[in-house]
């Protein structure tokens, strides 16, 4: 294309194509479905636009690999390129870094399209979002970990965010663990802070899931955190968005359709380590623990609560849980046999996370 006609392009952008390259801007990199979905687009518009965009130099496309371990033909990822980011700089747009800045390595494209599955999920539910780069910065972590970035939502709670995918190497899996259990504050101060409470990880395929779950009840990061939330990928970037920090919902339905009561909170002393809700089923107090985010932390204060202390408290222990986990959670918990499990409706839950 001459000169003269992509000035003329470049004068008819369209606010919407200023929109996808600040996405894109932001996320380094996203595939053809990110960008549809993201800016609600069909199909055929979608992928005008981004023809649009690349012809004229906004734009570089390149085939994904390792993205869908179940397709061959994984479509395109597009990032922004240097003539993108001056058009951003034109539009007002605040711009630090150059295109190559954002240029992703070729082993890395499938983790960070996964993981901004993830982001732009939660961006749309109102959390804040901070990439793997910035967190590593802020904090002075090393470059090389693997550490995918910080999740904050609407109420604060801040989740630091690890991404899996199917097939995750035991070596991979043990450097990530490593990390997580020598996030601490500068150890000349000798505190034992830590910089971060709070996980999310994300596995891709069962196997994953259940490799990462095995591998993380054997860590002592799980006893020095307040949560460790690992989540199935297309379940939990829904789940997390709409019940991380707000189960008002969820404790209301199963009030309603669970025959369940919820009592006043408790603070520890008397009870448990961990156990936060005592519910009135079928008769009885238990303690009340939600797994549906399989937190580890949550499974560890189960397996702390012992016999000879449920004897002397008389409370079981009510799992919520579904299908799709509770096998899981079920040999998880398997020696515990004061545990009894409430599996909700899937329903449910798809119903809420199309809202």
């Amino acid at each position: 294309m001459g000169k003269t006609n992509k000035k003329q392009v470049i004068k008819r952008l369209q606010p919407l194509d200023v929109n996808i390259l600040k996405t894109l801007y932001d996320y380094r990199i996203l595939s053809t479905q990110q960008i549809q979905q993201h800016h609600d687009l069909t199909w055929r518009y979608a992928y005008k636009k981004i023809s649009i965009l690349r012809n004229t130099g906004y734009i570089i496309s390149k085939p994904t690999k390792g993205y869908n371990a179940k397709q061959a033909r994984q479509g395109n990822h597009h990032r922004i390129s240097e003539t993108g980011i001056a058009c951003l700089r034109k539009q007002g747009y605040p711009v630090e870094r150059r295109a190559d800045d954002l240029r992703v390595r070729t082993y890395h494209v499938p983790y960070l399209l996964t993981t901004n599955e993830i982001f732009l999920r939660l961006q749309q539910a109102g959390w804040t979002i901070q990439d793997s780069r910035h967190v590593k910065r802020t904090f002075n972590l090393n470059r090389a970990d693997n550490v995918q970035g910080i999740a904050t939502s609407p109420r604060g709670a801040a989740y630091v965010v690890y991404t899996f995918l199917h097939g995750i190497s035991a070596k991979n899996l043990a450097k990530t663990v490593r990390e997580m259990e020598m996030h601490r504050t500068d150890e000349r101060t000798q505190s034992g802070e830590r910089y971060f409470e709070n996980y999310a990880l994300f596995a891709k395929g069962q196997d994953s899931f259940i490799r990462v779950i095995d591998r993380l009840m054997d860590s002592r990061a799980m006893l020095q955190c307040n949560s460790i939330k690992v989540f199935p990928l297309g379940f939990g970037k829904s789940y997390v968005a709409e019940f991380a920090d707000d189960q008002a919902s969820l404790h209301q339905y199963l009030v309603q359709n669970k025959n369940l009561t919820f009592k006043a909170s408790v603070r520890e002393g008397n009870h448990p380590k961990g156990f936060h809700h005592i519910v009135q089923h079928n008769g009885e107090e238990k303690y009340f623990i939600n797994l549906l985010d399989t937190d580890i932390v949550k499974i560890n204060y189960i397996l702390a609560y012992r016999k000879d202390r449920y004897i002397r408290n008389g409370r079981k222990v009510l799992v919520l849980t579904h299908a799709g986990l509770h096998p899981i959670h079920e040999r998880l918990l398997k020696h515990i046999h004061h545990v009894e499990f409430l599996p909700i409706d899937q329903d449910f839950l798809n119903k809420q996370m199309k809202k």
